[in-house]
C-alpha cells in the first residue's frame, strides 16, 4: 500500500511540473523578398499579429535590404532554415525556379514550404498564399489608367507604358501577362482611346532598388514623349515614375496608376498625379499566412473550396468611393484554387478617402481601427 501511495504521489509531482497535454511550439522561418521596405514591413507586422495570437509558433524573420537582395541569398536563408530543422520555411520568391530543388529537399525532410506574395514551381511547396487573382488586379490596373485618360480617342490615343521590375518577377510577369490579355481582347471597344506599348522590348524593366528605377523610367520618358499613362507594378517603381517626370521637368498630364503602399502614392494623389493605386492589405497577407502555415504544422490541410481565418467576414477595407462603406471579406473564408493556391481577397483601390485604413504602415497601429472590424 506504501508503494502505490509512493507512485501516486511521484505522478501527481510530475503532472503539477508538466502539462500532461504540453504544445509543441513550431520554428518557422520567414524569407521576405526585401526587408525595410514599405510593402515588406506592412507583411511583418501581420506576421507579429497572428504570432501574438497563435502562441505556439516562433517566427524568424530574415532576408536583405531591396538593394541587396538576390535568388542567391533567398536559397541561403533556406538552407540554413533546412540545416537547423525548422518545421516551415514561408519564401516570398525572387524567381520560381532558382533554388526549388532545395525546397524540394526540404519537403523530403518533413518541413512544410508555403509560399506567400510570389510563388514557386509548384512541386517545390505546400501552399501558396496569393495576395488576389492576377487577372483581377490587372483589369483593375488597365480599367483605372483608361478611366483617366478618357480625353483621347481612336483618332487620338493616349500611350501607355508598362514598368516591372525584373523579367523574372512571377507575380508582375502574371499581372503583364493579364493586363495585355485584358488590352488585346478590347483594344478595339473599351479600349480604344489607348495604344499599349505590349511587346517584349517595349516593356522596361526597372530592377529591386530605387536608384535604378529612377534611371530607367528617366530614359523612358525621355525616348517616348507621347507617353500619356503609365502602369507601374511594384512600390518603388510607383515612386520613381513621379520622380523621374519631376526631374525631366514634365508639365504634360502623366496619368500613373500601380501596384503600391498607398503611404508612399499620397503627396501625388494630393498633388492631382495620380487618383489612387491598387493593392490589397499586406499586413492581413503576413496574418493569414501564417494562419495558414499554423493549419499545415496541425494536420488540417486547407482543402475545399474555402479556408476560413480570423479574418473571414471582417473588413477589407472602405470603399474608394466613399470612404465609409465597409467591403469585408467572404464569411465562407478565403477561396482556395487549384495546386493548393489560397487567395487573400480581392484588389483593393486606394486613394485619399480610405487611405487612413491601410493597415500596418507607415506606424504599426496604421488602420489598426479598421482591423476586425
Amino acid at each position: 500500500m506504501k508503494k502505490i501511495f509512493l507512485i501516486l504521489m511521484t505522478l501527481v509531482v510530475l503532472a503539477g511540473a508538466t502539462p500532461l497535454f504540453a504544445q509543441k511550439t513550431y520554428k518557422i522561418g520567414v524569407i521576405p523578398k526585401f526587408i525595410a521596405e514599405d510593402y515588406f514591413i506592412a507583411c511583418e507586422r501581420g506576421f507579429r499579429q497572428a504570432e501574438k495570437e497563435i502562441g505556439n509558433l516562433k517566427v524568424d524573420w530574415i532576408g536583405d535590404p531591396m538593394s541587396q537582395t538576390s535568388a542567391a541569398n533567398q536559397k541561403n536563408y533556406i538552407q540554413g532554415f533546412i540545416d537547423k530543422r525548422y518545421d516551415a520555411i514561408l519564401v516570398s520568391a525572387l524567381d520560381p525556379e532558382s533554388y526549388a530543388d532545395t525546397l524540394k529537399a526540404a519537403r523530403a525532410k518533413g518541413i512544410k514550404i508555403i509560399t506567400w506574395d510570389a510563388d514557386v514551381n509548384v512541386a517545390a511547396r505546400d501552399y501558396f498564399v496569393n495576395q488576389v487573382i492576377s487577372e483581377q488586379i490587372a483589369i483593375q490596373l488597365l480599367k483605372g489608367l483608361a478611366g483617366d485618360l478618357t480625353g483621347y480617342s481612336a483618332s487620338n490615343k493616349a500611350t501607355i507604358a508598362l514598368v516591372s521590375t525584373t523579367n523574372d518577377s512571377p507575380n508582375q510577369n502574371a499581372w503583364l501577362k493579364a493586363i495585355i490579355d485584358e488590352y488585346k481582347s478590347k483594344a478595339s471597344a473599351e479600349y480604344k482611346h489607348i495604344n499599349l506599348m505590349a511587346s517584349a522590348d517595349e516593356i522596361v524593366y526597372a530592377g529591386n532598388d530605387q536608384g535604378t528605377a529612377d534611371e530607367k523610367i528617366k530614359s523612358l520618358l525621355s525616348a517616348n514623349a507621347s507617353i500619356k499613362g503609365i502602369i507601374a507594378l511594384s512600390s518603388n517603381t510607383v515612386p520613381a515614375v513621379s520622380s523621374a517626370r519631376d526631374q525631366l521637368g514634365i508639365k504634360d498630364a502623366i496619368k500613373i496608376v500601380g501596384v503600391s503602399v498607398p503611404e508612399s502614392s499620397r503627396k501625388d494623389m494630393q498633388a492631382g498625379k495620380m487618383s489612387g493605386v491598387v493593392l490589397w492589405q499586406p499586413f492581413d497577407l503576413g496574418y493569414l499566412t501564417l494562419y495558414v502555415a499554423k493549419a499545415v504544422l496541425d494536420g488540417k490541410n486547407p482543402s475545399g473550396k474555402t479556408f476560413k481565418s480570423p479574418l473571414s467576414g471582417t473588413t477589407m477595407a472602405p470603399s474608394f468611393i466613399d470612404g465609409k462603406t465597409s467591403v469585408k471579406y467572404p464569411a465562407a473564408g478565403h477561396q482556395i484554387l487549384a495546386n493548393n493556391v489560397v487567395i487573400l481577397g480581392d484588389p483593393i483601390v486606394w486613394n485619399l478617402k480610405n487611405i487612413d485604413a491601410f493597415r500596418g504602415y507607415p506606424n504599426p497601429d496604421s488602420g489598426m481601427a479598421q482591423f476586425k472590424k
